[in-house]
């Protein structure tokens, strides 16, 4: 089983790599997110030695915990070039910024809501042991998926338009 999943998990990958001398058919977003499901995914089945059955249920999920963290990403990057905006004005529009302010703080809540609907529905899934293993790894994956995240979204913004 492991080598199936494996082999799924490398195959996802690649297929978020373009083809040596093509040019890319998906936006970096899209790369990333693939290529960041695939290595969860891989992580998941290793470390929980989930069963066939619960793979097949915590796909969907998994997949949608990777597209509330790049909808934040690319709603709050938008936020808060707003919100410089905002600041650069003179005299600063303090009303506008409380806005700007209040729908930040709406999209968090909103976004962590949506999160934690999706970690009941991945529990729910697991055992009470492989729940445990999931809460340490997820913490320790959502960092290091953001911080990621950060970095190739940094690149993509700094590397010439072709």
């Amino acid at each position: 089983m492991r080598r199936r999943v494996l082999l799924a998990a490398v195959v996802v990958a690649l297929l978020a790599l373009p083809a040596l001398g093509q040019a890319p058919t998906l936006l970096p977003d899209e790369r990333v997110g693939r290529i960041i499901e695939a290595l969860l995914i891989w992580r998941l089945v290793d470390e929980l030695e989930l069963t066939d059955q619960q793979i097949a249920r915590l796909f969907p999920r998994i997949k949608t915990l990777k597209e509330i963290r790049l909808e934040l990403g690319r709603r709050k990057r938008m936020l808060e070039a707003d919100l410089r905006q905002l600041l650069r004005q003179r005299p600063p529009d303090q009303e506008a910024i409380r806005l700007k302010l209040a729908e930040l703080n709406d999209l968090r809540v909103e976004i962590e809501r949506r999160r934690q609907q999706v970690l009941r529905q991945i529990a729910s899934i697991l055992t009470i042991e492989q729940q445990a293993r999931f809460a340490l790894i997820a913490e320790r994956f959502e960092a290091e998926t953001l911080r990621l995240l950060e970095e190739v979204r940094r690149l993509v913004e700094q590397s010439p338009r072709q």
